[in-house]
């Protein structure tokens, strides 16, 4: 098992932000522009079965752990990841729900020299309060009423690896208390024991609530807080990557299609307008379940609107891109970038970054093709580099 990284190194493509708004094409180059990104389009959201080339499967390589992304933000995240991998700092992820914190986690993991030991997850938000310290450390026999037997704990199933500690922001203050004791001396010991145990374990914790925010409150410990934030990941929201949605619709339409029986799937060009304009509270999360609605419910090759949950498909979220963008030429014109960026980043993702043939893929000239990559500021190298790990 590893991890499908979709860069390691070099220059990664400056997108531009959410609201950006690119100044008008004249007429002739705006038609022309569209004309190219009607047959790109095309191309994005042919079936699966009509595209000559195909991503590597994670079996091919040497992880499960995928985490699907071209946004310099996401780039950069994977990145450090990868840099801090090696180490036995504790790593805090924050963002908000839905984004892929677990994810990372697994990445570091699967990164680090400890691959091969153990990774437990523990969501701290899901133990209620009087129970956390007994899943966390275990307990001994006649440790409280209903302990007839002795429980290994979380912690002692980890020694040797990585715990991860997701929503670590509802864990009870005593826990908390136990937890800065463990990070600072290795030491524990069992609820209901005297004993002190040692444990070498890799702390990774998660949290999509504002840390600082609960210190002030004095709802989480400041000493705990400066313990965890040694090395910090933010994971970014899905509303601040669209550029990733035709990468992460192209994933799930393949292991969605292939898990429910339904390959070959394809979006209608109003469905993938309909994704990008959507602001996904949910994050990854809530795409993934909408494509897996879809799936199920499509009996033809082709995803519509209608396959979506409604609240992505209403009134407010179809004109949320023409609210923000203003006049018609100026929204017409941004979205053909938004698209042709988008479209380039992910022809060169399922080509290994190899020019000719990505060029060769989307029916453009290799001329033309530099030209978008020049335009757009995208490096096709750090595409060719990603491709290489991942063999």
């Amino acid at each position: 098992m590893v991890i499908r990284l979709l860069y390691d190194s070099g220059t990664v493509p400056k997108l531009n932000p959410p609201g950006y708004c690119s100044k008008p094409s004249p007429a002739r180059r705006l038609n022309s522009s569209m004309s190219v990104s009607a047959a790109l389009h095309a191309r994005l959201t042919a079936p699966i079965h009509d595209r000559p080339l195909r991503t590597r499967r994670s079996e091919d390589v040497h992880s499960a752990v995928s985490f699907i992304g071209a946004d310099p933000a996401v780039v950069e995240l994977l990145k450090m990841a990868r840099r801090v991998a090696d180490t036995s700092a504790t790593v805090l992820i924050t963002g908000e729900s839905g984004t892929g914190k677990e994810l990372v986690a697994q990445i570091i993991r699967e990164e680090s020299a400890s691959r091969a030991e153990p990774f437990v997850a523990v969501n701290c938000g899901a133990i209620p309060e009087s129970l956390q310290e007994s899943e966390f450390f275990g307990h001994v026999r006649g440790a409280f009423t209903g302990a007839v037997e002795r429980k290994v704990g979380k912690l002692e199933r980890a020694d040797g690896g990585t715990i991860f500690l997701d929503e670590i922001s509802e864990m009870s203050k005593s826990l908390q208390a136990a937890l800065l004791r463990t990070l600072q001396s290795g030491e524990y010991s069992p609820v209901g024991s005297s004993e002190t145990r040692f444990c070498n374990v890799r702390v990774i914790a998660a949290a999509n609530r504002d840390l600082v925010e609960m210190v002030e409150a004095g709802e989480f410990r400041r000493d705990l807080y400066y313990r965890l934030n040694i090395i910090r990941l933010d994971v970014p929201a899905l509303r601040e990557r669209k550029s990733d949605i035709p990468l992460l619709c192209d994933h799930f339409l393949q292991t969605l299609g292939a898990k429910y029986g339904n390959p070959g799937l394809s979006l209608s060009r109003r469905t993938l307008d309909t994704l990008l304009a959507y602001d996904y509270p949910g994050n990854v999360r809530e795409l993934e379940n909408a494509l897996r609605r879809a799936v199920i419910l499509c009996g033809d090759r082709v995803i519509e609107p209608e396959h979506l949950p409604a609240d992505m498909t209403s009134d407010e979220a179809r004109n949320e891109l023409i609210e923000e963008l203003g006049d018609f030429q100026a929204a017409k014109a941004n979205a053909v970038e938004k698209f042709e960026r988008a479209y380039i980043t992910a022809v060169l993702q399922r080509c290994g970054g190899i020019i000719s043939r990505a060029a060769s893929y989307s029916g453009l000239s290799e001329r033309n093709f530099h030209e978008k990559l020049k335009r757009y500021e995208i490096n096709a190298r750090s595409f060719r580099a990603a491709a290489a790990a991942r063999k």
